[in-house]
């Protein structure tokens, strides 16, 4: 048996069995550089080019790949190396004379394109594009705190009453195609007028966004109740909802903070010696009629989810697309380790104090996204006391909490499917609206400061109407080429293999950038320049 030289890319992989990848009109090209695919280092092949990752492990490194708008399949000149990285063939000499024909590569076989620029790229190919990111084009707030720089998913605005203002966040968790799912975000404060919706999304982060579907999720709304959703996708009338009469956390009373869905949050910093801590949040409720209730909470996640992604892929460097492209392959044992690393941190865990006095755990919410808050509805057992108490126990520093409730839950509901009837781009935004986001045909690939406008009709303007959005795709963080100075291979081992004690040892690093990251995230929202 003939003995191979692994390439540092596998050796990796044995060593580190993981990779997250979560985190007018100007244009850009593709750099295209020529060299002798023969003569070069298998560092200069896993630093330079563009590179296909292939689900069989094996990689192409390409000076020039031609890609079409309507095709299965792309047609690249370079270097192909199987899984062991063993140069195969290459079609084009140090000169950049084509020496034989160019490689065919069918697209469905494709993992991951890593590439420097996106002009050039068309069709499917730009769904799996990871792109990386010169510092020049970096705002001043993500020089100054890389770790803070905006995004998580896109981002959806509509009318309040008074303004177009930020309603949601669509799939934040579904940082690579393998974590792609569908979410459901509650528009709360959203006003109709008339029989047209109008919904906003834009691409406000250095991130690829592959958006399949937009739907909107309408309820008729009874003029003294409201309609909320559980974390399964039920829908509930709910009436006499009440604030608690007492609500405290390490900080003491907190109630002032979650009576009303304000954006007054309760939140805290985290623990300066763990960042996985937790903390209980406790809430008094008294003379609760019978029946059925359920717990109202209105949150989302502050910054410390999006440091930890954000340091994770500096920590991978230039390794990170090749560890993407392995889970993007079906590598399950990565794909539970990325799971581990957020089961760590943990989401918010409701339990209600029984006739015994006993604390019993009821659900736990896990949605992500640090950008809208969202509105949860969790069922609670039948009890028959006129007093309840409730606990949440959360990882410190982890959540804003805007809202907490109680309220009764009336009859369930299925609401009404309304898919978009119009998409319109703004100007140069993306590769047009072809995609018509109804889940099954191509989705909509937008990228940086990229922003559409999507229309509903709705069934009657004379109905109030609760409107939910069920959005669905992932996203592509581009790499900050800030970051790979960062690169520190045993460290994203370490994160992976053992995040509790990781979240300890991280926890100093995180204190000190902690108290300018709000800043730097809202002030760093990516705009496309005229």
């Amino acid at each position: 048996m003939r003995q191979r030289n692994l390439s540092p890319e596998v050796i990796i992989l044995f060593i580190i069995p993981f990779l997250v990848i979560t985190a007018g009109c100007s244009s850009t090209r593709l750099i295209r550089e020529l060299s002798n695919p023969s003569m070069v280092s298998h560092s200069d092949l896993t630093k330079k080019h563009l590179k296909v990752h292939m689900k069989d492990g094996s990689l192409y490194v390409l000076d020039s790949l031609i890609t079409y708008s309507n095709a299965d399949y792309a047609e690249g000149y370079g270097t192909y190396l199987n899984p062991y990285r063993d140069i195969v063939k290459y079609n084009i000499d140090k000169s950049g004379i084509i020496v034989d024909t160019s490689f065919h590569i069918m697209i469905s076989e494709v993992a991951l394109l890593e590439a420097n620029r996106i002009t050039g790229l068309k069709g499917k190919i730009l769904a799996l594009a990871l792109v990386g990111v010169p510092t020049a084009i970096l705002t001043i707030y993500c020089i100054t705190n890389p770790k803070a720089c905006f995004g998580s998913c896109p981002t959806f605005y509509s009318w309040d009453g008074s303004d177009t203002t930020l309603m949601a966040e669509g799939f934040s968790s579904s940082i690579l195609k393998a974590f792609e799912k569908e979410d459901i975000d509650m528009l709360y404060w959203t006003k109709l007028s008339g029989n047209i919706f109008h919904l906003q999304m834009k691409n406000e982060a250095l991130e690829t966004h592959i958006v399949r579907q937009a739907d909107l999720l309408v309820v008729p709304r009874p003029k003294t109740e409201r309609v909320f959703a559980t974390e399964n996708g039920e829908f509930f009338e709910t009436s006499d909802i009440q604030s608690p009469v007492s609500c405290n956390a390490s900080e003491g009373d907190c109630l002032d903070a979650v009576k009303l869905m304000d954006h007054k949050e309760r939140y805290c910093t985290t623990d300066p010696k763990n960042l996985a801590s937790k903390e209980f949040i406790e809430m008094h409720f008294e003379n609760v009629p019978g029946g059925k209730h359920g717990l109202i909470i209105g949150c989302k996640q502050t910054l410390l989810t999006t440091y930890l992604f954000y340091q994770s892929l500096a920590n991978l460097g230039n390794s990170a697309g090749y560890f993407a492209s392995r889970i993007e392959s079906g590598d399950k044992s990565l794909i539970k380790k990325v799971d581990n690393v957020w089961n760590t941190l943990g989401g918010i865990e409701i339990s209600i104090q029984n006739q015994d006095g006993k604390w019993e755990k009821i659900d736990e919410i896990q949605e992500m996204g640090p950008i809208a808050s969202d509105v949860h509805l969790v069922k609670l057992p039948e009890f028959r006391l006129k007093n309840i108490n409730i606990r949440l126990k959360l990882t410190k520093g982890l959540w804003r909490i805007d809202y907490l409730a109680l309220g009764n839950i009336d009859q369930r509901i299925d609401p009404i499917v309304i898919e978009p009837s119009r998409i319109i781009p703004a100007c140069g935004s993306g590769t047009g609206a072809s995609s018509i986001l109804d889940g099954n045909g191509d989705p909509l690939v937008t990228f940086p400061g990229d922003v559409y406008d999507i229309f509903y009709e709705l069934p009657d303007n004379s109905i109030d109407y609760e409107i939910f959005l069920k959005s669905k795709g992932y996203y592509l963080e581009w790499i900050r080429e800030s970051w790979l100075g960062e690169e520190n291979l045993k460290k994203a081992a370490f994160y992976f293999m053992f995040p509790r004690l990781y979240m300890k040892k991280d926890a100093g690093k995180f204190k000190i950038l902690e108290p300018s990251m709000e800043e730097s995230f809202w002030s760093s929202k990516y705009v496309k320049k005229s």
